[in-house]
């Protein structure tokens, strides 16, 4: 592998291949990519997911630790690159891949800048999906990270930022300035790490996550109109709010975890 400085101007002089339509800003900051990847606290135990592999600048640091790696990237000009840089690196394996179609089950831990017009989608995704996952370190907009970690009755509080809660625990590491990138995107990141619950379960996960997506499929409807348009009765609706202790005049976004995991709970009886 060549030098840090030498990898990271030649990362640079690849903004201007960067394709806007797949939201390409490539990292050109050693230091910051080094931080991100050293959050994830590697070892030779780990198998180990980078998600949009792009340029290398994550990769580069990855590819310096003892974890078996697999990097995707939609881009099969940027995947050739990188197996050309890594191709000496035996336990660094860059391949074509797409992370809505990919199967992100065998990994412990996952890595990625993610691409800011699907962060919803690839998170729902890992955290249905990721059953091995003990930690993610994941970079996205600034405005994608607050309405993830959207607060109760605030406009942006819904599913996902429940089922985040659900699974384990968001922590915000540090800010990333626009600067940082070639080309510059419009806004600053931010990096931060999940850490899933050793006793996440999956299973139960997707069917509380429908229900919730249920229930929030009218967010200006109480939540009584809400389940009975989900169980197609407002009486069963009536009986399963009564049961559960939730109030049929709340809306979606007044209601917490705990309140709906105790509507999945008898939802499911």
């Amino acid at each position: 592998m060549v030098d840090e400085k030498t990898y990271f101007e030649t990362i640079a002089e690849y903004k201007l291949l960067a394709k806007h339509e797949v939201g390409q800003n490539f990292l050109v900051d050693p230091s910051v990519a080094s931080k991100i990847v050293a959050a994830a606290a590697l070892n030779e135990k780990d198998h180990v997911l980078e998600i949009g592999s792009g340029a290398g600048s994550l990769s580069y640091f990855i590819a310096a630790s003892p974890a078996e790696a697999d990097l995707i990237d939609i881009d099969e000009g940027l995947v050739t690159k990188l197996q050309g840089d890594f191709q000496n690196v035996a336990h660094v394996h860059p391949q074509i891949g797409n992370i809505m179609r990919y199967d992100v089950s065998p990994y412990q831990k996952i890595i990625g800048n993610l691409p800011y017009y699907i962060t919803s989608g690839i998170l729902e995704r890992l955290l249905l999906e990721a059953t091995s996952c003990s930690l993610m370190v994941l970079m996205v907009q600034k405005e994608a990270f607050e309405r993830l970690t959207a607060k109760i009755g605030s406009k942006d509080y819904g599913p996902l930022p429940l089922l985040l809660q659900a699974q384990g625990t968001t922590k915000r590491l540090f800010t990333v300035p626009r600067s940082s990138f070639a080309p510059a995107p419009h806004v600053d990141s931010v990096v931060f790490c999940f850490a899933f619950r050793p006793d996440a379960n999956f299973p139960y996960a997707k069917k509380l996550y429908a229900i919730m997506n249920a229930c929030f499929l009218h967010r200006r409807k109480t939540i009584q109109n809400n389940v009975a348009s989900y169980l197609q009765s407002t009486e069963k609706a009536k009986d399963v709010l009564t049961k559960a202790g939730i109030a049929p005049t709340l809306r979606p976004e007044e209601l917490s975890l705990t309140q709906y995991q105790t509507l999945a709970s008898v939802l499911n009886q």
